[in-house]
């Protein structure tokens, strides 16, 4: 049985800024200042106007920065309302297994590697597909959920951003060239999770991540860029990112000292 795990937008949401209670505490306390210098007998009738003045001008500044700070902190917990309720489920092992073979055998074809020699290559696959996503998680400082699958489509991983689901689909290119093959399955993927998420919830903001972790020189790391242009994407109902890691930069900074 496939496992079912239900994400917790707790993990997502950010608690509500105290900068919020700092604003009013400030407004507060600047109006109730202002209010008893109207008030004095000391002021000459100019200098109390003055001050009233001062006291609407700095209130309905005030309150435009606090909607404003609400706003924002509304639409950052989006997620947490909006997506809450979307059932995910951790991808079986046998499909795991099914990927990663896949995946393996793609690259001894590439690198002449007979079917007898593919446990280095395995190894070296698995720690590339780790680091990338650990990288991922330390730049968006943010939890992320690897081998997730909505409605049976099969993700790398997935990550909530605010009120944005990033899909995340990661590929080892030893070559510079990402074959057009994997881009039209990660557009049939995307369009199906989306349709399922559709169901339930209008116009959501869903985008596309590729992670491509290299192993090429400076030469064909540029060749492979060259590559990516836009039409190649076309076919892909969703906005789409594309983030380049170099497997050996990831190993010096998470694995090697």
């Amino acid at each position: 049985m496939i496992e079912q795990e239900k994400l917790s937008p707790t993990v997502y949401t950010r608690p509500f800024s105290n900068r919020l209670v700092v604003v009013i505490g400030l407004i507060a306390a600047v109006c109730l200042a202002a209010g008893f210098a109207a008030a004095s007998q000391n002021l000459a009738l100019s200098q109390r106007w003055l001050l009233i003045t001062f006291l609407i001008v700095f209130a309905v500044f005030g309150l435009s920065i606090s909607v404003w700070l609400i706003l924002r902190e509304s639409r950052r917990a989006m997620i947490g309302r909006d997506y809450k309720e979307i059932v995910w489920q951790v991808i079986s092992p046998a499909n795991q297994k099914r990927k990663l073979n896949d995946e393996v055998r793609e690259l001894a074809k590439i690198l002449g590697i007979a079917d007898g020699q593919l446990s280095d290559l395995m190894s070296a696959y698995i720690v590339a597909e780790d680091l990338a996503l650990r990288k991922i998680q330390q730049e968006e400082k943010r939890s992320l959920f690897r081998h997730i699958s909505i409605d049976k489509v099969d993700f790398d991983a997935v990550l909530l951003n605010e009120d944005t689901i990033n899909f995340i689909d990661v590929t080892f290119l030893v070559a510079p060239d990402f074959p057009q093959e994997k881009i039209s399955l990660s557009a049939e993927k995307i369009a199906a999770a989306r349709k399922s998420i559709e169901k339930n919830y209008a116009d959501p903001k869903i985008k596309l991540l590729f992670v491509l972790v290299t192993q090429l020189d400076e030469k064909d790391g540029a060749k492979l860029r060259s590559t990516l242009n836009k039409s190649r994407f076309s076919a892909v109902p969703v906005d789409v990112d594309i983030s380049f890691y170099d497997f050996e930069e990831l190993q010096k900074v998470y694995a090697m000292d």
